[in-house]
């Protein structure tokens, strides 16, 4: 399970640190952690959280190290998404990339995007956006670059996408990414992106009273790493 592979390879630093904030909010998750670090992830209700009302101040690994159900997964995934390398770039990583096909797998995928010329794009949502695709079809794609949003990783549907995708360049990217290079780098990913906040505290704030993607864009910003 990659999920598994990503806290192995995150888990020096996540036994690092200790969760000092968490908020589930309906739509997206925020952990602060107590170097000030702030982890984002989408949230998915689907299953409940044991441990509610007593995860702060407990441990980051131990915390991350539960993915019975996509709720559960929601948490982990934000505080492992905490971890920002010091080597990032501002900017998405999908403008590294041009030309060709472009296949995207995420929630309410974008279905226009320039530079290519065909895109495919697989939405996870129960109601898929208009142009995209219902991610219940999605049997396999031959494509010039992929773009696997972190959705995939609390869904827990990353392994079937990358086994059944062929890509010439595979990009992880989105709020829910975590960055653990040598474990994405051995599934062939050569970029991942994610966003960080510029307010941190306006942004956990956002996440907690309910803000949606729109709302809490405000406080964030587009960073990325090549691998």
């Amino acid at each position: 399970m990659i999920l598994n592979e990503m806290l192995n390879e995150l888990s020096y630093e996540l036994k690092r640190r200790r969760v000092v904030n968490l908020c589930v909010g309906p739509s997206y998750t925020g952990v602060l952690l107590d170097d000030q670090s702030m982890g984002i992830s989408i949230t998915l209700t689907d299953g409940e959280v044991e441990e509610a009302g007593e995860l702060q101040g407990k441990n980051a690994y131990d915390v991350a190290n539960n993915f019975d159900s996509p709720m559960r997964r929601s948490i982990s995934t934000a505080v492992m998404n905490a971890l920002t390398p010091g080597e990032v770039r501002n900017g998405d990583p999908l403008q590294l990339f041009q030309g060709g096909k472009l296949c995207m797998f995420g929630y309410s995928p974008q279905v226009k995007v320039e530079g290519f010329t065909e895109v495919v794009s697989y939405d996870f949502s129960p109601q898929p956006v208009q142009g995209s695709r219902p991610f219940s079809e999605f049997r396999s794609e031959m494509c010039t670059v992929a773009v696997i949003f972190g959705s995939s990783l609390v869904l827990n549907n990353i392994e079937k996408i990358i086994k059944n995708v062929k890509a010439d360049h595979l990009i992880m990217n989105g709020a829910s990414s975590v960055m653990a290079m040598g474990t994405l780098k051995k599934y062939g990913f050569e970029a991942v992106g994610k966003l960080v906040p510029v307010d941190r505290n306006r942004a956990f704030r956002t996440i907690c009273e309910g803000g949606n993607a729109r709302q809490l864009g405000r406080f964030l910003e587009r960073v990325h790493i090549t691998l």
